[in-house]
């Protein structure tokens, strides 16, 4: 509740977005190019455009990596699931939708509902379903705590209810998710230019073996050190696309999420009672806080300035890193303004 107080109605963000966010906004972007028609060697281009200056608040190695891995994760999944023979019928499909209250049927003059599908494809055996693209740092092996979250989770119900209120006969929901790299750039040896590797001693003196020749290890025993440098990302990039050949079920996992009716008919209740509690919450001034969520699987962006009791006032200042963002639903068309004169859940 006060996740959504301060992200909705405050219009908290922070100044620059984390890396996953970043991250997970470009491979997205990728793969609805892709789905598109777009050529990916185009749609790669576009993104080091837009990774081609890097920010005054960013180092520049780490944000070249960057892009380098949503690039390799991009191609990765298209060459991963290339021969899934599903038949992509709509891709980003916005919708905004009334609230409805489940005991009579009306429509809530505050809130409507509001979110943006990825895709709706048609599965080889002809069924249409929801597919939701998502990028995650997690275990997302079959049978791990991610699955196991998502039979209870509401933004599957909440879209595949929304697919169906927009004419599509939706069956069943696929979650395509992407598992983010753990691995970082390494530190590997700065070799002569006959690439012999350099090791120097305490004099910074380049050593020899025995027999003469230029020694190839390190001992810190005897004061020598090897002459190394950062891998560069292109080095990194090439490192990554070998790993994910060679185990793509670590990075990529699809999985079909089912609905039964009764779950969708639960679960527009539930977000009845979700508003009424906004509602309240906005009435009486008290946000309380999901403290089981602060930070799992993530730390909340909103995390120090809830535990340091903090209350951001448009009027007087926001805490240092943060933003006041008129606009909460960027991703949303809700009126030639980009403004509602109704709430979103």
């Amino acid at each position: 509740m006060r996740k959504h107080y301060f992200r909705y109605e405050v219009g908290l963000q922070r100044d620059t977005k984390s890396q996953p966010l970043r991250m997970g906004q470009w491979f997205h972007y990728g793969l609805e190019r892709v789905d598109l028609g777009d050529d990916l060697d185009d749609v790669c281009d576009m993104i080091r455009a837009e990774y081609a200056i890097t920010p005054s608040w960013a180092d520049s190695h780490e944000w070249a990596t960057e892009c380098e891995k949503v690039i390799r994760l991009l191609a990765a999944h298209v060459w991963r699931w290339s021969e899934d023979r599903c038949e992509v019928v709509a891709t980003e499909q916005a919708f905004i939708l009334p609230l409805a209250n489940p005991d009579t049927g009306a429509s809530s003059r505050t809130f409507k509902v509001a979110g943006k599908i990825d895709r709706i494809v048609k599965l080889p055996d002809g069924r249409l379903a929801v597919q939701e693209y998502k990028t995650c740092g997690v275990d997302i092996t079959p049978g791990s705590d991610y699955w196991m979250r998502l039979r209870i989770d509401q933004q599957i119900s909440m879209y595949m209810l929304a697919a169906r209120r927009l004419g599509h006969d939706v069956q069943t929901v696929i979650y395509d998710v992407t598992r983010k790299p753990a691995t970082r750039p390494h530190t590997i040896p700065a070799p002569d230019a006959d690439g012999v590797k350099i090791v120097l001693d305490a004099d910074n003196e380049r050593v020899k073996n025995a027999n003469g020749k230029w020694k190839q290890s390190a001992s810190a025993a005897d004061g020598h050190r090897l002459v190394t440098r950062n891998e560069s990302p292109r080095e990194y990039g090439d490192r990554l696309t070998a790993d994910i050949g060679d185990r793509p079920e670590y990075y990529f996992q699809r999985q079909e999420i089912p609905r039964l009716d009764a779950d969708l008919a639960e679960f527009e209740s539930e977000l009845w009672q979700i508003g009424q509690m906004i509602r309240d919450a906005q009435r009486h001034g008290r946000h309380f806080r999901n403290t089981s969520a602060c930070l799992s699987p993530y730390r909340c962006e909103y995390f120090t300035i809830c535990s340091e009791s903090a209350t951001p006032d448009p009027a007087t200042g926001v805490p240092a890193g943060y933003a006041i963002d008129t606009n909460v639903h960027p991703e949303l068309e809700i009126d030639d303004d980009g403004n509602s004169s109704t709430e979103t859940l």
